[in-house]
């Protein structure tokens, strides 16, 4: 099955899931509840469980069946070859809270909430606010900006602009002193976030 974290709901996943003409079950975490308990902050994922729900491989971040060596990892799997699990992707220099988790969950389900109520300044500010607490998290920024520029989602994705627009925001937050050159190891410096500065 595939997971589509998607915070503006099914309608939104729905053409992705038509055109990748799948045959297969796609739900929907509207409140990613699915990176909260694997604690991932990248797309796209591949996590393979066993029939016990043991998980036996998992890659988090630039998974895709497009590429030969995630293929020969399903390959192992299906043939029930022992498969390494892939190196993790780069963990943030900073470790949140529980308490900190868990207000980001809270703000990313708040905007959710508020985004489908049509308030779409406001979940902006609220996903913005989840951002500053975590501020190498790439799934709250994907929800940012596939709201803000959704011609850069639909209907094909611009993974070059992606990865542009995520530099300019990096070396916009090294130039405020909220990050350094090596990352955020303080998210809530005292300057404040760039996303955030949107909110005033």
């Amino acid at each position: 099955m595939a997971v589509a974290l998607e915070t503006q709901g099914a309608a939104a996943a729905r053409p992705w899931v038509e055109r990748a003409n799948a045959t297969f079950p796609v739900l929907v975490d509207q409140h990613n509840l699915l990176g909260r308990l694997l604690d991932f902050k990248a797309v796209p994922n591949g996590v393979f469980l066993d029939e016990q729900g043991i998980i036996r491989y998992a890659k988090y971040g630039g998974f895709s069946i497009d590429r030969p060596e995630d293929r020969e990892a399903i390959r192992q799997l299906l043939d029930g070859e022992v498969v390494q699990h892939a190196a993790a992707p780069d963990q943030a220099p900073y470790q949140l809270s529980p308490v900190e988790r868990e207000l980001v969950e809270t703000r990313l389900r708040l905007g959710s909430e508020l985004l489908e109520q049509g308030k779409q300044d406001g979940a902006l500010a609220e996903w913005r606010r989840a951002l500053e607490l975590d501020p190498q998290n790439f799934v709250i920024r994907k929800q940012i900006w596939a709201v803000q520029y959704p011609e850069r989602f639909h209907p094909t994705i611009d993974w070059d602009w992606q990865r542009d627009q995520l530099q300019r925001e990096q070396e916009e937050e090294i130039a405020l002193g909220v990050c350094g050159a090596d990352g955020c190891p303080i998210p809530r410096a005292t300057h404040q976030h760039p996303l955030a500065a949107h909110d005033s």
